[in-house]
């Protein structure tokens, strides 16, 4: 299982890049930083063409985080901290992986 994490400094300024990396890597999830859009902005249908389920935690012009995956994730939440400024900074999911045994 590959999982990545990426400040990405604006997820549709860097679309291209990021889904040029999926490409070549293939990696199972990615959990990016600083996607600086608001959840209805998040190119949802870019990573869904993909085979990616996306989960949201995002903010206009500031912070935001998201994570990217293939696999199923569950217990995806937002509230870890409390950010009395409600700054979009954490997100958290869990995955279920069982290791493949080699023959």
């Amino acid at each position: 299982m590959i999982i990545s994490s990426w400040n990405v400094n604006s997820v549709r300024a860097r679309i291209e890049n990021i889904k040029s990396y999926l490409l070549k890597y293939k990696p199972d999830i990615v959990m990016m930083q600083e996607i600086k859009t608001e959840d209805v902005n998040f190119p949802y249908d870019d990573f869904s063409a993909m085979d990616y389920e996306s989960h949201v935690f995002g903010q206009k012009s500031y912070n935001g985080v998201a994570i990217i995956s293939k696999e199923k994730l569950k217990n995806i939440r937002t509230d870890l901290i409390k950010d009395k400024l409600k700054q979009s900074r954490i997100i958290s999911a869990e995955v279920e992986y069982k290791k493949k045994l080699s023959n």
